[in-house]
């Protein structure tokens, strides 16, 4: 029955290519789909680890050297050893505190070189010395934006309140660089400042100021005292429907505030007819309390803004009342990919309830049924998630539907479900890829092709589906015309279905792949990879030697291969002795000479 639906040479897979355009509905819809988030099965079976790395070790007498060349009145040279410090430190250099006092001594000094100050007072941070935090603080006032902007940041992360008369009087006088309000102004949020809410409202007042000088200082105050902004946000309230950046400072103001007033308040901004508006006021609701965004949903259900959409999502997924369901099934259609992602992954949860199952599996199975690509992708993401086996058949079906995303989303599905009735269906739908791949009619290329005949060759292997093995020996020999994961998922699956049968041309075929790792084109490395745990479950003793070729290094090759040769001897392999290694990320400017 299903077979009739796609005849043999002219599957309607083949002609997806020109057909992509017709499905592009909306905003972004010509991209290609988020493919690589349907995890493929050959990657976790079995689950493969790196190696410990080696450890690294640094030249001995490295900061000895430096020491001495800090020492050294040449400014260029004091600030290239002062920025190596820093990035040594990153590395985890050990020692360097000997460094500290020249250092202070170096950012401290009078006429001293910027250069050098600024890299001196950057590296002091990163080696958080934050005893010298006054130090810190007259430097950024002295020398300008060039210190300030490295000192200020840091101050305010560690919550220091040396700057805090400083930041103040900057935003209070408004008269300062753009830059140099910003810092303040996040400065005295990161410290709780108790004094600053007289200067950070004269600034949100200030229409003459720059709007997001404005918006930095209202969000400052919801953060500081946001209780005393109640009265100056329902002013803003007020004046809304005229300036929209009277709405947003409004609701900035009163951002972590829970009380009564505020939800108040908050109702008439979600009211407001800007969506930007709406959201946050919907936003601010939601973290109040979600029942108090459901009054809007009936009314922004449709909104333009994905925004908007979420809130109202969110709350009706956190009402979990079956009414809702269908509402909420809508939203697998929905134009913004997260969103519907989101309400697809919240249908799975929801079925775990007995009594929300039946109205989840009803709505998804018209969903499926629609010709809204979004919908029916994520469609079988739910049922594939839900082991819904009844879904097998239209799985089958969107195998050839024109779109990506449609196509990979049907191929891991079936996956998921192991139904063996549709395998033939699904044998048919993987050759005529294979054969669009070879006589150039798709290509590797084209948005999903890959990932969808790699699902499906890895569920032959994993269903134990012998009359696949013809195709998936096809794809062993090496090529790049087939894209990085059919191959892979064929040799994975070949393995599967020879478990302890090392078939001595298959064997001989995948160690040839394994070592296939010189030359101008090498083998796929994920290829190289598969070859290796295939040959370990086939048990192929045979080829013990060429995978210990492999063992002995530190990347994923190397984990496959050690799986390998346990697999076929039954017992652990040794790990290669421990070294540690001649650091080599950085190359330094400055090394001592090798004996």
């Amino acid at each position: 029955m299903i077979r009739s639906i796609f005849g043999s040479a002219a599957l309607v897979v083949l002609s997806w290519g020109c057909c992509v355009d017709a499905f592009a509905e909306g905003p972004g819809d010509d991209v290609p789909g988020r493919f690589d988030e349907y995890e493929l099965l050959m990657l976790d079976r079995p689950h493969l680890t790196l190696m410990q790395t080696q450890e690294l070790e640094f030249p001995v007498g490295l900061v000895e050297l430096w020491m001495r060349a800090l020492k050294r009145q040449e400014p260029e040279l004091q600030r290239l050893i002062i920025d190596t410090m820093a990035m040594a430190f990153d590395e985890n250099l050990q020692g360097l505190d000997v460094a500290l006092e020249e250092l202070v001594k170096l950012a401290s000094a009078d006429k001293q070189d910027l250069d050098v100050v600024r890299a001196a007072v950057q590296t002091l941070i990163v080696l958080d010395v934050r005893d010298q935090q006054q130090l810190f603080a007259d430097l950024a006032v002295a020398k300008g934006a060039a210190v300030s902007e490295i000192v200020e940041p840091a101050l305010a992360n560690w919550r220091s309140n040396v700057m805090e008369d400083a930041w103040i009087g900057r935003v209070r006088d408004q008269a300062a660089s753009p830059s140099q309000m910003m810092l303040a102004i996040k400065g005295l949020a990161a410290i709780g400042s108790k004094d600053a809410n007289e200067a950070l409202q004269s600034l949100v007042l200030n229409t003459s100021a720059l709007r997001k000088l404005r918006m930095a200082a209202a969000q400052a105050l919801g953060t500081l005292a946001p209780e005393e902004q109640l009265t100056l946000s329902n002013d803003f309230e007020k004046a809304a429907n005229d300036q929209i950046l009277d709405a947003l400072l409004g609701l900035a103001l009163i951002d972590g505030v829970d009380s009564a007033e505020a939800v108040a308040i908050l109702q008439r901004y979600a009211r407001h007819e800007n969506s930007a508006v709406q959201s946050l006021a919907l936003g601010h609701l939601y973290r109040v309390n979600y029942k108090l965004v459901l009054p809007y949903v009936s009314t922004l259900l449709g909104s333009r803004d994905v925004n908007v959409r979420r809130w109202c999502a969110k709350a009706l997924v956190d009402g979990r009342n079956k009414e809702d369901v269908a509402a909420l099934a809508s939203f697998l259609n929905d134009l913004n990919p997260g969103l519907r992602t989101f309400v697809a992954n919240s249908f799975v949860d929801f079925a775990e309830d007995q009594n929300l199952k039946p109205l989840v599996l009803s709505e998804v199975e018209k969903i499926i049924a629609g010709d809204n690509w979004r919908g029916c992708e994520q469609a079988c993401v739910v049922f594939g998630k839900l082991d819904h086996e009844p879904s097998a058949e239209k799985m089958v079906e969107l195998l050839g539907h024109p779109r990506g995303d449609v196509k990979v989303a049907a191929a891991w599905g079936l996956t998921q479900l192991r139904v063996a009735e549709v395998l033939p269906d699904m044998l048919d739908h993987a050759e005529s890829i294979y054969e669009g791949l070879k006589s150039g009619e798709l290509n590797a290329r084209m948005p999903g092709v890959t990932f969808h005949l790699a699902h499906l060759c890895l569920a032959f292997g994993d269903q134990g589906y012998t009359a696949a093995e013809p195709l998936l020996l096809k794809l062993v020999p090496k090529s790049y015309d087939y894209g990085q994961f059919p191959r892979p998922a064929a040799v994975w699956s070949l393995g599967v279905l020879h478990t302890d049968d090392p078939e001595p041309r298959l064997v001989a075929s995948m160690v040839e792949r394994l070592q296939d790792d010189e030359g101008m084109v090498p083998e796929i490395e994920l290829v190289r990879i598969m070859c290796a745990v295939s040959l370990g479950r086939m048990n192929a003793v045979s080829a013990k030697e060429a995978l210990a070729e492999y063992a002995a290094n530190t990347n994923m090759l190397a984990s496959a291969t050690r799986w390998g040769m346990e697999e076929i001897t039954g017992e652990p392999v040794p790990l290669p002795p421990h070294k540690p290694t001649t650091n080599t990320k950085n190359q330094w400017f400055l090394t001592p000479l090798t004996p």
